[in-house]
This record gives structure tokens, sequence and C-alpha cells, in this order.
């Protein structure tokens, strides 16, 4: 009777604990991130989600200038303004996507991470005078920035005369941001004080993040600019490494090396110095789904610190990333 009894109790707890679990998984929301670009006669949005399953069972329906996009579960969203012929308006576990003009869609998926890309074309090839200009004089405008600055709190990382990597590298991004702020769709630092971070937490919240582009800022040992690229298993290919977190970034590996050299030009034009390449296994770079450098800047020994050089070094950067767009 006893163990009947226990037996009988063992098996509500775990029907009770499951049930719990169950009620926890379907009440979560997950996150869906809106990136667009704009093409000469189609506009492009690009739809990523927090979780595999938001994208990959999402459906697209198309009648007459709506879009509709329904996901199997409840989200939360956050996009870039889209152009005045675009209206997005979220309902329940759907998002419409009202596109004055259009004459067809093509849908498009793709993995490593998963990705809804939704070509829109507009009829009569051309697209309003006011969003084609802002196409021509902006091309980093649909752009998500993430930066980080290096170390903070007790991991100070190199100091230098008055000069610590942690403080330094946050005055950069701190100043990039701000610098750079209108010209893209949005842009975050993930340490914004002098508090450690581990590694761990800098890939959590870059995958909540989801960006377009990521920077990591340290400060070298040496008196010149460094950029770093992660490389990656030569036994692994990428379609193997799509599917684990710690290689996210093998799926951007061209473009990460595009604006790494775009980076570098940029430093060598404006500080007149050889920037040095490094491809090595970072794992802050190689988690990253999406292009990612780390840039060591000068140490202190070698280099003056004020604002006009942290301005330049930024102006040095934005115009990068510039280059980098446009191709």
């Amino acid at each position: 009777m006893n163990k009947s009894y226990a037996i009988k109790n063992a098996g509500m707890f775990v029907v009770f604990m499951f049930s719990l679990s169950f009620s926890a998984y379907g009440a979560e929301v997950g996150h869906v991130v809106m990136r667009f670009n704009e093409k000469n006669d189609f506009l492009r949005f690009v739809f990523q989600g927090s979780n595999d399953s938001l994208i990959n069972s999402a459906t697209v329906n198309e009648s007459y200038s709506i879009v509709k996009i329904d996901f199997p579960d409840n989200f939360s969203f956050e996009g870039v303004a889209p152009p005045e012929v675009v209206k997005i308006i979220q309902k329940d576990n759907s998002l419409y996507l009202n596109i004055k003009n259009v004459g067809k869609i093509k849908v498009s998926r793709y993995s490593g991470p998963p990705r809804l890309v939704i070509d829109a074309y507009i009829t009569g090839g051309a697209l309003s005078a006011q969003s084609s200009a802002l196409a021509q004089t902006n091309e980093t405008a649909g752009l998500s920035i993430l930066l980080d600055a290096g170390h903070g709190g007790v991991d100070t990382g190199i100091i230098s005369g008055q000069f610590k990597e942690s403080d330094l590298s946050l005055s950069v991004c701190a100043d990039l941001s701000k610098r750079i702020g209108g010209k893209v769709s949005r842009v975050a630092i993930i340490r914004k004080d002098d508090s450690a971070m581990s590694l761990a937490q800098r890939l959590i919240d870059i995958r909540k993040y989801m960006p377009n582009l990521f920077i990591s800022i340290h400060v070298s040992a040496s008196g010149q600019f460094a950029i770093y690229t992660s490389s990656f298993p030569a036994i692994m290919s990428g379609p193997d490494m799509a599917y684990s977190t710690a290689y996210a970034g093998s799926a951007y590996i061209e473009k990460t090396r595009a604006l790494s050299k775009a980076v570098g030009s940029a430093f060598n034009e404006k500080f007149k110095m050889q920037t040095v390449y490094r491809e090595m296994p970072v794992p802050i770079l190689s988690g990253t789904a999406a292009p990612a450098i780390m840039i060591e800047i000068p140490n202190p020994a070698s280099f003056t610190y004020n604002d006009d050089s942290i301005n330049s070094i930024s102006d040095a950067i934005i115009k990068a990333i510039s280059e980098y767009a446009k191709k």
C-alpha cells in the first residue's frame, strides 16, 4: 500500500510539474525583429525571431496591397521605420504590411540564422521620390549596430598611465553611438557603465538584439590599430556550423572580412598608419550571427587620447560602415 501510494503521488507530481512547465512555455512571448532595405524597384523586408520556430513556421499570404504574416506564437515586434508607402500593423499573432502600389511579392527563407525575406515589387518600377532620395544619401539607414566596450568592473584590461582599457573602450563606444545614431535604424552598447560583464551575458545580449553589425572595442598592447575577425574549424562545413550557436558567425565570414577591410582602410587613411589584421578563434565574434569584428585601438603610450582623437576614431568607423553598406 505504501509503495503504491508513493508511486501514484510521484506520478501526479510529474504530471503537475509538466503542466507547469508547459504553461510557462505556452505563455512565453517571442520577439520578432524586422529589417528593411530599399532597391531600385522593390522593398526588402527581413524578419528574424528570438527562436527559430517563430520564423520557420511563419506563413505569408498576399491579397491586393496587403501582405499578411502569420506567426505560430505570441510575439513582441520591433522594426525599423519603413517609407511612407508602407504601413505596418500587428494584430494577435500576425503582422500586416499594407504596401502602396505593390505589384508582386517574392518570399524567401534562409538558415543560419533562420530569416524570412519578403521582396515587394512596386508597380511602375519606381518608389516615392522621398524614399529614393533617402536611400541615395544614407546607405546605412537600415542597419542596426551593437557595440561592445571591452572589459569592465574589476576587469580593467590594459592600464597605461592614467588610462584604463575598460574606460577608454567605453568612451569610444559612447562617442561612436552618439555620432552614428542618426545615420542608422538603431544602435546600442552592451556595457553602458563601468560594470563587470561575463562573456556569456554579452552573447545573450547579442542574441536578444540581433544586430546587422557587431563591433567590439579594445585597446592594443602596441601603438597600432588591429582588427580581429574570427576563424572557424577547418573540419566543419558551413551548413554544419549553422546549427551551433558557438559558430553562428560562420555564415557571415565574407561580410565580416569586407567590414574588417573597410574599417582598416579608413584607419589607414585617417591616421596614416598601417592597420594590423588578425584572424583567430574569438568566441564573442564566432558566436555572433552577423558580421562581427573586434577593433583594438592604439595603446595610450603611443597615441594621444582626447575628445578630438576619439571623434576621429568614430568618424573613421562611420565612414567604413557607410562604404561597407554600399556593397
